[in-house]
């Protein structure tokens, strides 16, 4: 299991974002470059809930990493999907095992 802290950013409802809030403990597919995706837990520290066009530092636990460990690096970047529709981003700022 890897801990990952990232900055992610909801899209808005009206660029095809939910429209309705994440909370802590939500569990996206996180895809990176070239259709490589991973399932993991978006946490909260200090929050319940971000809400479509919202930005916020979170911790990612992603519980099987070895599929995206060669993109797993300060500054990479990756999309928050539900299936295959994006409903957010992120980057890295932070690992830990």
């Amino acid at each position: 299991m890897m801990h990952v802290v990232a900055n992610i950013s909801l899209l808005p409802t009206h660029q095809g974002g939910r429209r309705s809030f994440i909370y802590s403990g939500y569990r996206p597919n996180i895809r990176f470059s070239n259709d490589v995706y991973v399932d993991g837990a978006i946490t909260f520290s200090d929050r319940e809930q971000l809400f479509p066009g919202e930005k916020w530092q979170v911790t990612l636990v992603l519980p099987r990493p070895q599929s995206v460990k060669q993109h797993l690096k300060v500054g990479a970047t990756f999309d928050i999907n539900e299936g295959a529709h994006k409903i957010g981003e992120g980057e890295i700022v932070a690992l830990s095992a």
